[in-house]
């Protein structure tokens, strides 16, 4: 894929920490869910493998093994060692708990930073170095209602809502799915994710290069980040955002090429045996907040 810079300067009425670098590289791999994630879980540490134990549907559990497999193998291939050496840490910042944004602190691939996003058919993993970055994929779903798709509400400002409305019918659910994954791949980046109101920031049109045009809160000194928009599958959207750059060039790369013959890098047993629940339907209840689109209600 030819990589997208994010041309021309930051937009006027974004004021923000200055950048220390002009151009971050951004390397992106992608597969689907592992049909046997079982086979992995030599990959994982302890902690990874207690997560496993809690996942309530099959399809979650080959998610969350396949981002660990591609971080960990993805970014051995970047500094030159084996898979089963990447450890990586994930604190959440509310809670304490071991889940949010995966980091390596310590060991081979210190100083890497990295972001995990599925949707669909598609677990991808973005890697940088020295500079925090968040993606976001989102499967592309088909809307023949009037106006605009309902889980987006809670995502466009009044500016974005009119870009989107000035569109011909046949192109506003895309143009909102833009609007969606260049919002949650600045809020990774952050570290924020979705704690924080998507709405909090205006960003520029969907067919225009992606740039952030204003932040709509009090607090100063709000992030400045770098945005660029990647296609990894015809029907899957996606984009990647870097903070203390002004310029991401993100390169995708064919993860065939990491998995030689298709067979785990290690063959390690498990320590403790896995239990996941049968994933017949999804679970129920709502909440409060804007829903992913690929989670959309019938």
């Amino acid at each position: 894929m030819t990589p997208i810079p994010v041309t021309g300067p930051v937009p006027a009425p974004v004021r923000g920490a200055g950048t220390s670098r002009t151009t971050a590289e951004c390397h992106i791999w992608s597969l689907p869910p592992l049909s046997r994630p079982s086979s992995w879980f030599g990959l994982l540490d302890s902690t990874e493998l207690s997560r496993c134990s809690s996942f309530a549907h099959e399809l979650d559990l080959a998610r969350f093994v396949t981002g660990r497999m591609l971080a960990k193998t993805a970014l051995a291939s970047l500094v030159g060692t084996g898979p089963e050496s990447i450890r990586l840490h994930t604190r959440c910042p509310d809670c304490g708990g071991p889940h949010g944004k995966p980091r390596v602190v310590v060991g081979p691939g210190a100083g890497w930073e990295l972001s995990i996003s599925h949707s669909g058919g598609t677990v991808a993993v973005a890697v940088a170095q020295g500079s925090p970055l968040g993606l976001d994929v989102e499967q592309e779903e088909p809307w023949h209602g009037d106006g605009l798709p309902p889980e987006y509400e809670l995502v466009l400002t009044p500016a974005e809502r009119s870009a989107v409305e000035a569109l011909p019918q046949h192109r506003r659910a895309r143009a909102c799915l833009t609007y969606w994954t260049r919002k949650e791949a600045l809020l990774k980046a952050t570290g924020e994710g979705l704690n924080r109101p998507m709405t909090d920031f205006t960003l520029s049109a969907p067919d225009e290069p992606p740039a952030l045009l204003a932040w709509h809160t009090r607090e100063r000194d709000r992030p400045v980040p770098a945005l660029a928009d990647v296609r990894l599958a015809e029907d899957c959207h996606g984009a990647v955002a870097v903070l203390g750059v002004r310029t991401v060039l993100p390169r995708v790369h064919n993860s065939a090429d990491l998995l030689p013959a298709g067979r785990p890098a290690v063959r390690r047993p498990p320590p403790e045996r896995i239990h996941v629940v049968s994933t017949e339907r999804p679970l129920s209840g709502a909440t409060g907040h804007a829903r992913a689109p690929a989670e959309r209600l019938p």
